[in-house]
């Protein structure tokens, strides 16, 4: 399933970045946002069918030291919630965000 939609970022949500494309299966979940002018790159593997992804992220392509854990949502109308907890292995810096994502 082809998505578009918006990243936020906690603890407040207030900020927020456009998700350019994301594609989510019950195997993976791959998906590009831009954030400051500079486009990322998310890719997570399911072990369960579908409820819990594991992957990693980074600019441009995944980082083996950032890595992200995800847990989707999926409404009867086809748009996805995924709430994520990410961890920068090299910096210390961690997080959560969520993904609003719906068809494009």
């Amino acid at each position: 399933m082809r998505l578009s939609g918006t990243r936020h970022d906690g603890p407040t949500w207030q900020v927020s970045y456009r998700v350019a494309e994301a594609i989510v299966t019950p195997d993976r979940i791959a998906l590009d946002w831009i954030e400051h002018g500079v486009r990322y790159h998310l890719l997570a593997h399911s072990k369960d069918g579908g409820l819990t992804y594991q992957g990693n992220y980074g600019m441009f392509r995944p980082e083996e030291q950032w890595t992200i854990e995800l847990t989707r949502y999926t409404a009867v109308d086809g748009s996805v919630v995924l709430m994520a907890t990410w961890y920068e292995k090299d910096s210390g810096n961690e997080g959560s965000s969520m993904f609003e994502l719906k068809a494009s």
